[in-house]
């Protein structure tokens, strides 16, 4: 057992409670309780070993947040880096795409797409459930121009809609995280399609 492989556990639980519960990885600044003693009796103790030693220290995050935004109780051996870099392509990709959903959103006229009624899941959401639409736009969308709350609120769809709703909020500041540095650029490609 290495102190390395008992923090990347501790990450790994962090963000699979997460993705999975209330708790709140930004909040609690990743902290959880575990001992080292839990950590040394894991069977899979070996996976978070060999982790330390195939993803670099900074990658880590990305690598589970990957895994969990798909699966909240991914299982650690069924983890794999081309999952880690399909989702890192997505964020260098990101301003690219994001032009590409603008332009769906606004020939289907913005006001369309976000229009909610409490019975049914408003289009811009139903475009990212079906794929057309990336979770990334929708978290940044709501950056700049806010709508998730009062979706949230209206909303009453028992099916599909409570898991989709609560994946974007649990992914958004991962999502604003990693597009920070390019914030500026993102609200001037929206601005440049959508006014």
């Amino acid at each position: 057992m290495t102190k390395d492989g008992y923090e990347v556990y501790i990450m790994y639980l962090a963000l699979q409670r997460h993705f999975s519960t209330n708790y709140d990885y930004f909040q609690y600044n990743g902290k959880v309780k575990a001992s080292k003693d839990a950590y040394s009796a894991r069977n899979d103790i070996f996976s978070f070993e060999k982790l330390t030693k195939i993803i670099r220290k900074e990658d880590r995050e990305d690598f589970f947040v990957a895994h969990f935004l798909d699966n909240p109780k991914e299982w650690i051996r069924n983890m794999s880096k081309s999952k880690m870099e399909e989702f890192r392509s997505k964020f260098r990709l990101f301003p690219i795409k994001f032009k590409e959903d603008l332009q769906f959103i606004e020939i289907n006229g913005p006001s369309a797409m976000i229009a909610c009624e409490a019975d049914k899941i408003p289009l811009i959401h139903r475009s990212c459930i079906n794929g057309t639409v990336s979770l990334e736009t929708i978290c940044m969308l709501d950056n700049i121009f806010p709508y998730l709350e009062k979706h949230e609120q209206t909303v009453t769809v028992p099916f599909v809609w409570p898991d989709y709703i609560n994946k974007v909020k649990k992914y958004k500041p991962f999502v604003q995280k990693k597009l920070q540095f390019n914030f500026i650029n993102i609200v001037d490609i929206a601005r440049d399609v959508l006014l």
